[in-house]
Parts: structure tokens; C-alpha cells; sequence
């Protein structure tokens, strides 16, 4: 049985051979990939947008006194809960996490590689690094490997 020459590996499943790429779950044939590059995916702002709409229309209503107060009377003692204060309060709270969410967010990244079958991606980090890695790796085995055996095919012909 051969062995074959590890061109990349991370220890965790991620491996690049001469003529194979395994991830996890799956392994691509280096031949039938056509194109690799490193591609980043930017993270969805989507929910900090929301909550800091949500935030203002708290603030909104509560500043234009649409709520009523809510009293409560128990054993001789009037409990007053100002439901304006309340909803201004919860705007300013919804407003700052809004606003941390989208600082907080961050992009990731993946190889995507195409085959036969279409655009794949089969590593997704947050790490641009690890990604940076893996993607160098592999075009270094398919450039090294599989792109000069093309080539040779073709001027032999």
C-alpha cells in the first residue's frame, strides 16, 4: 500500500494530499476542482439593525406618553409604575444592544473550491488565518500537482 505525501494537515480532520482534499465530512479529488480561492462572508448586521429600530420606536412612543400608568394597590400602600419611563428605558437598552450586536458581529471565512458539481465551500472560520492556510495549501497542491500534469498531458499530445 502507498503512502500518501501530506502536503497540509490541522490535526482536526482538515488534510491536503497529493491528489486529495478531505475535510470532516467529505474528499474532493484535487482533479476535479477547477478554481480555489478564499472568500469572505460578511456577517448580518441584520439583527443589531432591529434591535436598534426597536430601541427608537421604544423611545418614541414612551417620549409621546402613549402608555398609561399602570397603578397597583395593595394593603393601603399605591404602587405607580410609569409605563412611559418603562418603554423609554427598554428603547435605551434596545439601542445599546443594537449598536454592540453590530460592533460584536464578525465576518467569516471559507474556502471555496468548484467542481463539476458547483461552487462548494467546505471550510467556513471565523479565523481568516486558518482559512488563509488551508487555501494556500490547496492551491499549492493543485498548482504543484494536478495543474502540471495538465499541462505536460497537453504538450506531450
Amino acid at each position: 500500500m502507498k503512502r500518501e505525501e501530506i502536503i497540509y494537515t490541522d490535526g482536526h480532520g482538515v488534510k491536503i494530499t497529493r491528489d486529495k482534499f478531505y475535510t470532516e465530512k467529505k474528499e474532493y479529488n484535487l482533479e476535479g476542482i477547477t478554481n480555489i480561492n478564499l472568500q469572505r462572508l460578511p456577517a448580518s448586521k441584520a439583527p443589531g439593525i432591529i434591535l436598534f429600530v426597536l430601541g427608537f420606536l421604544g423611545i418614541l412612543l414612551g417620549s409621546l406618553e402613549l402608555f398609561a400608568d399602570w397603578t397597583m394597590n395593595t394593603d393601603g400602600a399605591l404602587y405607580v409604575f410609569d409605563t412611559n419611563m418603562l418603554s423609554i428605558g427598554m428603547g435605551v437598552v434596545l439601542i445599546f444592544g443594537g449598536i454592540i450586536w453590530m460592533i460584536a458581529a464578525k465576518d467569516k471565512y471559507a474556502v471555496e473550491i468548484r467542481t463539476a458539481e458547483g461552487d462548494k465551500r467546505p471550510i467556513i472560520s471565523k479565523s481568516r488565518e486558518y482559512v488563509a492556510h488551508i487555501t494556500g495549501a490547496l492551491k499549492k497542491a493543485y498548482y504543484r500537482y494536478v495543474k502540471k500534469e495538465k499541462v505536460e498531458t497537453v504538450i506531450i499530445s
